[in-house]
């Protein structure tokens, strides 16, 4: 019975097309799965850290990530490379990416980048667009700071200006904007009469120089002198000889208050607030010759002043004078600078006389007398004199 069975399956099977083509699907599926089985590795993966493993039939590390459940980016960092083999055991590190908002100045990028931190994406972003960006440029956020998902890194591109304050001169590096918001970044605070060299509404330019002048004041109490008087009160005695003190003077002084205008330190303007008078002078008391008329002989000689001098003596018989006249008694060499040639003068000792030669040695408050002969001129010898001249 059971033979007559299998014998009729045999001929169902050759008679029938579909039970042909069911036994030949399962052969090739079974060598599929045999196959399938045979080509399955495992991967052990790392994603940021943590550590996962994963089984593919594809060849290469990018066909087994692109293949995964797990969602990978192009700008996410494989190592070994996408386009290793993949092998029994293989070890995959990935640095996922996270999408950013890139911008500098008026150019935005909303792209994926897997740096850890701010400035490290800013490098590998400028590289990837072909940017350039310094690191005197500024940034909305630290470069230290964490990359988070959705962030937006900003970057304003920085120019260069010369900035004068508080005793110090550099160049600045900063993005344009005005010079109020310059003074705010660059942490200078203006006073209340401070001055600056541009407008607080000025938008920079590259190279612009920037001069903070500190305005201050300060009050200050200054004394100082107030100088004597000299008082002259006529005296008999010849014009023109120096006074005599009657009684000595002496300064006073004074306070003033003033109010000191001060730029960078220096005085700019001074602006006296008040004064006092904290002792008064004392006037100097001074008698004073009036006398211009002096009798001499029973004759009054009439003079205009008189000096003190100090008076020689010389005789050259038959010479000539500075003025041309011929040398005689009553001729006397005299400083024209005190004296002027020409006038007539009267020499106590000596007598009338007129000013009409000079000397070398004959300097200031000094004359010489001609005298007709040697022994006269060295008897007079030196002599302090009164000359009245007329």
């Amino acid at each position: 019975m059971l033979q007559i069975t299998r014998t009729k399956g045999f001929v169902l099977v050759r008679t029938s097309r579909i039970a042909q083509f069911v036994v030949a699907g399962f052969v090739i599926f079974l060598i599929a799965t045999m196959a399938l089985f045979y080509n399955m590795k495992t991967i052990n993966l790392t994603i940021d850290g943590e550590p996962i493993q994963i089984t593919t039939i594809f060849g290469t590390v990018g066909q087994a990530l692109n293949h995964s459940k797990f969602e990978f980016y192009p700008e996410d960092i494989v190592i070994p490379s996408r386009d290793t083999k993949v092998i029994k055991g293989l070890s995959v590190e990935v640095t996922k990416s996270v999408p950013v908002q890139f911008s500098v100045d008026d150019q935005t990028f909303t792209t994926r980048t897997p740096a850890k931190t701010v400035g490290e994406a800013i490098t590998e972003l400028a590289e990837r667009y072909s940017i350039e960006v310094k690191d005197v440029d500024e940034v909305n956020v630290s470069r230290t700071e964490v990359v988070s998902s959705q962030m937006e890194i900003k970057v304003h591109k920085a120019i260069p200006i010369i900035v004068n304050a508080d005793g110090k001169k550099s160049e600045a590096f900063i993005a344009p904007r005005t010079v109020a918001d310059a003074l705010k970044k660059l942490g200078l605070t203006l006073g209340a009469k401070d001055k600056i060299s541009l407008a607080l509404d000025h938008m920079l330019v590259p190279n612009d120089q920037l001069d903070v002048v500190r305005v201050s004041e300060k009050i200050e109490v200054l004394t100082s002198e107030i100088p004597y008087q000299t008082v002259a009160q006529p005296a008999d005695y010849p014009v023109g000889l120096p006074d005599k003190v009657v009684s000595r003077g002496s300064n006073g002084a004074q306070e003033q208050t003033i109010r000191l205008t001060l730029e960078d330190g220096k005085e700019v303007d001074r602006e006296i607030l008040g004064q006092r008078v904290v002792k008064a002078p004392t006037n100097q008391v001074v008698s004073r010759g009036t006398q211009t008329s002096i009798s001499r002989g029973g004759s009054t000689i009439q003079f205009k002043r008189a000096y003190v001098m100090r008076a020689t003596a010389y005789c050259i018989p038959g010479g000539t004078t500075a003025t041309g006249a011929a040398v005689r008694t009553g001729i006397i060499a005299v400083d024209p600078r005190v004296i002027p040639l020409g006038k007539n003068v009267y020499v106590e000792g000596y007598g009338v006389a007129r000013a009409l030669d000079t000397g070398g040695a004959i300097r200031g408050n000094r004359i010489d007398l001609y005298m007709n002969s040697k022994e006269e001129a060295l008897s007079w010898g030196v002599r302090s004199v009164l000359v009245y001249v007329q």
